[in-house]
């Protein structure tokens, strides 16, 4: 861990585990959720981290309606056939599951 220091006292945790106890104060710290974590370049990494998930969640549940509407069209030209629907109703909700863990995943941001 190179340049983070203690959200509380402020103390440089640079070299210390990515998980840990400040040893100045005792206060829980991890550098992957940001959490004990302050000032420093840690708070735009968070902010971005956010976005990017929210972009994700977005790209996911479109890819899905996307998905059902090709199903749909292959569907009608195949005469009603229920097997292209199937199959992509299957991938499109593979997709909003993925969408429904990332967007939960924003909750811990």
């Amino acid at each position: 861990m190179t340049g983070k220091q203690c959200e509380k006292c402020g103390y440089e945790l640079t070299g210390l585990n990515t998980e840990g106890r400040c040893p100045e104060c005792g206060t829980f710290y991890n550098a992957w959720s940001g959490e004990g974590i302050g000032g420093g370049p840690m708070q735009g990494y968070r902010r971005g981290d956010w976005a990017v998930r929210l972009f994700q969640t977005l790209a996911l549940v479109f890819a899905a309606l996307v998905l059902l509407g090709i199903g749909a069209v292959l569907s009608w030209k195949a005469s009603w056939k229920a097997s292209p629907l199937i199959f992509t109703g299957f991938l499109a909700a593979i997709c909003l599951a993925s969408a429904v863990a990332t967007g939960l995943s924003l909750r811990k941001l």
